[in-house]
């Protein structure tokens, strides 16, 4: 609170800053010490009665306790001393730090009962503040059209504008008069983009705006930015966080952008025909996607755990969503966000094949597309979009011919070995991966070493050859994956 409240409340005499009483102070500190700086944290009012004050070192005592960030000294007069050192007095008038004269009528607690009485009172009344616009937020989004009343409830509580951006859609909702700078801009452009909280204050000549996430119907791309010309306080930050998590519930999701009516064609055509690549033909039709300036991808996944639809269909923000046995399929427009889609979709525990865009007569091929880049996927452990650069030897080679040259390769050992064939091939896939490694391999399985030295002896005597040899090993694992991801 400012030194003017001590000076009305308590009668204090300023002997100098007369022209600075609204310094604020934070804490009230009594110490006699002659350096008291190492117990000091700044902002204080700082009392003494001159115990171990010397009058004629005043002014080096007032250095320290000024660079210390003292807000002001109170003097308190008797016993010590019968009024306030003059060597102290022209030390703080010529260093710009108030000084006060406290009388034996006022005892050094008292000054401080009055700043813990004030800091209390000023708490509860931000307290009854937040409490009144938390009622209010709840009636505001229970309400009509309650995005834009809690956008403009947050401007009136500020007194100065808020904005919500929802960049899936690339929408924006606002209450007040949005000022957005530079700076501003790339704080939402980085809370959109995170897909974690994210938040920031920035400060500018006349205006502080507050920045934060806001956790939508997708993991990432919405953001709330709140402007006002004073610093934001406790309860306009706590009140900013609660609507946030309030419009996070409110925004629609991308599922809502689709007439009812054609998913609910859509979804009949499936029905009727399920398992069946003619959905992304029925598609085109049912969205409206044939037009022939517009081009789309079709997006295939697995997901390693139970992951259903509706939660593919809010990562991709489509609601054309199929499944066929192991593998999922959807239709995405031309131009969709890939990094951040294959970057959920990998957080989410789904590996994805995308097809490059084609016109909607086109969608069959790029359905038969998307399911080799899936398998290319498999095949390198990530998400892979085609036509991009690919690493490794996924990129150029036919995965189709790959799993027949497996098939081929491994089948003497399934004739042979019927029963155990899926163990031997199991250690051979480990064997190789641990660079014939016999106790990394065993380690792995759980067996013995010389348990996984006779089962690579038994796969080396059904196929025919000899594990010794780099070509080998190399055919091998590259008929081992294309068996294990195709």
């Amino acid at each position: 609170m400012p030194l003017s409240v001590f000076v009305t409340r308590l009668g204090l005499r300023v002997l100098a800053g007369a022209d600075l009483l609204s310094t604020k102070v934070r804490w009230v500190h009594v110490s006699e010490l002659a350096d008291p700086t190492r117990y000091l944290q700044g902002d204080e009012l700082l009392l003494l009665a001159g115990t171990d004050l010397r009058p004629e070192r005043s002014a080096e005592y007032v250095d320290r306790v000024k660079a210390a960030g003292v807000a002001a000294l109170g003097f308190g007069v008797t016993p010590i001393f019968d009024r306030v050192p003059a060597p102290l007095v022209a030390a703080c008038r010529e260093r710009v730090l108030p000084l006060l004269e406290v009388p034996p009528s006022v005892s050094f607690e008292a000054c401080a009962e009055l700043l813990y009485g004030e800091l209390l009172t000023s708490q509860t009344s931000e307290i009854t503040r937040l409490t009144a616009a938390h009622r209010a937020l709840i009636r505001a989004v229970t309400g009509p059209s309650p995005i834009t009343r809690t956008l403009e409830l947050l401007a009136a509580h500020t007194g100065g504008w808020a904005l919500l951006t929802d960049r899936v859609r690339r929408r924006d909702w606002s209450g007040g008069d949005p000022r957005l700078d530079g700076d501003v801009r790339a704080a939402l452009d980085r809370a959109c983009a995170s897909t974690r909280p994210t938040s920031a204050m920035m400060s500018s000549a006349d205006q502080r705006v507050m920045v934060q996430s806001v956790a939508g119907p997708l993991p990432s791309g919405y953001a709330l930015a709140v402007g006002a010309p004073v610093v934001a306080g406790v309860t306009d930050r706590a009140l900013t966080t609660m609507a946030a998590s309030l419009l996070g519930l409110l925004i629609p999701g991308p599922v809502d952008q689709w007439p009812a009516h054609q998913v609910g064609r859509a979804a009949l055509s499936l029905a009727l025909d399920p398992g069946s690549s003619r959905w992304i033909r029925r598609a085109a039709e049912v969205f409206g996607l044939d037009d022939p300036g517009v081009h789309w991808r079709v997006l295939c996944a697995r997901s390693g755990g139970d992951a259903r639809l509706g939660d593919l269909a809010t990562l991709l923000g489509s609601p054309f969503v199929d499944r066929d046995g192991e593998v999922c399929t959807a239709l995405l427009p031309g131009n969709a966000p890939l990094d951040r889609i294959t970057g959920d979709l990998s957080r989410a525990g789904w590996l994805a094949g995308i097809s490059t865009p084609h016109p909607a007569e086109r969608l069959g091929a790029a359905y038969e597309e998307a399911l080799r880049s899936l398998r290319a996927a498999g095949f390198e452990g990530r998400s892979v979009v085609s036509g991009a650069e690919m690493d490794g030897l996924a990129g150029v080679m036919d995965m189709e011919r790959l799993r027949a040259y497996a098939d081929d390769r491994f089948a003497p050992l399934r004739e042979s070995r019927p029963h155990d064939a899926a163990d031997l091939l199991a250690t051979l896939r480990v064997w190789l991966r641990h660079n014939g490694h016999w106790d990394r391999t065993a380690d792995d399985l759980g067996v013995h070493r010389n348990t996984v030295r006779h089962r690579i002896g038994q796969v080396e005597g059904a196929l025919g050859c000899r594990l010794a040899d780099a070509d080998t090993r190399m055919e091998l694992y590259l008929a081992l994956r294309a068996i294990e991801e195709l």
